[in-house]
């Protein structure tokens, strides 16, 4: 979306990053513990394997006895919430600032996101903070081009490097050094205490949908129902969606915008994860609250900024001026024949 809000907006600098962000190597990006690491795997595989087995277990029940239009407005409507929870809250506010909202609409979008099953607020932030200050490096927690192994960086071949940036760094060991990478989050209260919730909360998230189905239909079966479409595969979905972002979005895609990464803007990713898959843009202009530069580039979460803007609940939302994208933009080569030896008229 390119059109202003009623706000007031503030242009960015060129050098913006995120809070706390480190460019050196001490103190370590990541933590190295065994019990936290183990703890962490089993989370990461948790995360993995529930939502898949209950969106098979989804996909026989309704080839057996179908479904209905409460368990497709269960999908679509947790779908939405934490999905938007996750671009909303997690992502444009918490982790790159590119607005200011009161502490109620913060709360409610990290609580939502929560619900989304992708980490605790404070991992979530602090993670995506590295992605940015090491992408496409081998400090880059999800790249699919490299990634630091056992025994230094690894060049990352095509399916080794989408299973790695798709699935593989979930499984990791070696957890993201939250104090480094989010202070901010970690002293504030209010955050905390989402973070500190985080497992009861994932479980929220796949009970509402079941005791709205229950209460819908009347059966134990609603809600059984509710659960499987509005929890297991909602959550299978929305993580698709999210993990695509390092993989589909670091390898498929035009790339306008010099950002010294590989990052690209994939329309499917786009469209899956309200505005995120424009992520060549997101990387040349971080701190933007919009991903969608072009008319036609859908950024769903900038047009709900925009209109959160125009009554008042969000303030100072950031974008880039048109001078900032023109000069960030990858100008075409001319070849050297043509500067050497200009034709003639």
């Amino acid at each position: 979306m390119t059109g202003d809000v009623s706000t007031p907006t503030t242009a960015m600098s060129a050098t913006d990053k995120p809070a706390d962000a480190a460019t050196t190597t001490a103190p370590p990006i990541t933590i190295s513990n065994m019990s936290l690491g183990l703890m962490h795997k089993l989370i990461a595989a948790g995360t993995i394997w529930i939502p898949l087995l209950g969106t098979a277990a989804a996909l026989i029940h309704a080839w057996q006895v179908g479904m209905d239009s409460i368990d497709i407005t269960l999908l679509v409507v947790m779908f939405v919430l934490t999905n938007l929870g996750l671009e909303f809250g997690f992502h444009r506010n918490l982790a790159h600032r590119t607005f200011e909202t009161s502490k109620a609409m913060q709360l409610f979008f990290a609580v939502t996101a929560s619900m989304a099953g992708t980490g605790r607020v404070l991992f979530w932030v602090a993670n995506h903070r590295r992605h940015h200050i090491h992408s496409d490096t081998p400090g880059d927690p999800h790249s699919p081009h490299v990634r630091m192994g056992r025994h230094g960086p690894e060049q990352l071949g095509f399916w080794r490097g989408m299973w790695h940036a798709h699935y593989g760094h979930i499984l990791s060991a070696h957890t993201v050094n939250c104090t480094l990478f989010a202070r901010d989050i970690n002293q504030n209260p209010l955050l905390r205490k989402v973070n500190d919730l985080y497992l009861p909360l994932v479980v929220a998230g796949l009970l509402i949908p079941a005791a709205i189905g229950g209460l819908l239909k009347g059966t134990w079966m609603g809600a059984w129902e509710g659960l499987l479409w509005g929890g297991f595969v909602r959550m299978f979905l929305v993580h698709q969606a999210t993990w695509g972002l390092a993989s589909f979005s670091h390898r498929f895609g035009p790339s306008p915008f010099d950002t010294k990464d590989q990052s690209a803007n994939n329309i499917w990713v786009a469209l899956a994860t309200f505005g995120s898959g424009w992520q060549n843009n997101h990387h040349a202009f971080p701190q933007s609250a919009y991903l969608g530069l072009k008319w036609w580039e859908i950024d769903m979460t900038a047009w709900v900024i925009a209109a959160f803007a125009k009554v008042g609940l969000v303030w100072n939302v950031r974008r880039p001026t048109a001078a900032q994208i023109e000069a960030k933009r990858i100008k075409p080569r001319i070849p050297d024949e043509l500067t050497a030896h200009p034709p003639s008229r």
